[in-house]
């Protein structure tokens, strides 16, 4: 095939695939940062457990490649849900922000980035309140559950 052939298709489908994917990179970012900062709290809650449980296994405290491991996982998944409802927007509601509500417009992508946001957050919250002396986390643990036996 000729180069100019191929530079054309290619180019081609870069643009469909970049038209489809753009508009879900604002979302994805946010996720993305969500599920982050959740890694970032597990992994304080492993340092509060290895410093007040004295019989805590070796590893706790550390980071772990293991559990590192399931970051990609997980962003996989939220980036083929905020696809998938991006898709289900554009393909089957006819356009993004079909739905209103209160005034405003939202799409199915948007609600399933709020979905994940306050899973993360939740989770967030669980680390945070786990084997914390604060007020707030007593408080908080009658209504979270308490992480910290996972990492013993």
């Amino acid at each position: 095939m000729n180069y100019n052939v191929i530079k054309t298709i290619a180019t081609g489908v870069g643009g469909v695939v970049w038209n489809f994917v753009g508009p879900a990179l604002p979302c994805a970012a946010i996720c993305t940062a969500m599920v982050f900062a959740d890694c970032v709290t597990a992994w304080r809650l492993s340092r509060r457990v290895r410093r007040r449980v004295k019989d805590a296994p070796r590893d706790v405290g550390k980071l772990s490649s293991r559990r590192l491991g399931r970051v990609p996982v997980t962003l996989g998944k939220v980036y083929a849900l905020l696809l998938l409802s991006h898709g289900v927007d554009e393909a089957i509601l006819e356009g993004a922000g079909v739905i209103t509500v209160g005034g405003v417009d939202l799409s199915l992508m948007k609600v399933a980035a709020g979905a994940v946001c306050f899973w993360q957050a939740l989770s967030i919250l669980e680390n945070e309140a786990s084997m914390n002396g604060a007020t707030w986390a007593r408080h908080a643990r009658r209504w979270l559950i308490d992480k910290a036996g996972r990492h013993l």
